[in-house]
């Protein structure tokens, strides 16, 4: 197996993963929730909202459960921003191999993608 097959395989496992693991906290917080509330309507609830806060700023928020005391809620929303994070995973990851392999071409087009990444998940 050369080592640009051994790096899609490795990527579709993480693209897959990425999108595994939130489908199963998206179930879970929307099984909890429904056990807690016996509804599914979700009201204005402070922990799913970035308002005035970047994204790598919610998501520290997020990591460290400030809001962990809605379990449910919590839950959904880690599943949100795993699922929101896997395709950026994916560029950093291409830096990577780009750079190993002394592509300088594909390691500057990506840097640019990985950089407006970056901006528009920080704008706030």
């Amino acid at each position: 197996m050369n080592a640009e097959s051994k790096f899609e395989r490795i990527i579709g496992y993480i693209l897959i993963s990425g999108v595994v693991i939130s489908l199963f906290l998206e179930v879970i917080g929307i099984i909890l929730y429904y056990r807690s509330f016996g509804q599914f309507k979700i009201l204005e609830d402070e922990a799913v909202f970035i308002h005035g806060k970047n994204f790598f700023y919610f998501l520290v928020e997020l990591i460290q459960g400030e809001h962990i005391h809605q379990k449910a809620i919590w839950l959904m929303t880690l599943g949100i921003a795993i699922l929101m994070l896997t395709p950026y995973l994916r560029v950093v990851l291409s830096v990577i191999h780009f750079s190993h392999q002394k592509n300088v071409k594909y390691v500057l087009i990506t840097l640019f993608v990985l950089a407006l990444l970056t901006i528009s998940l920080a704008i706030t």
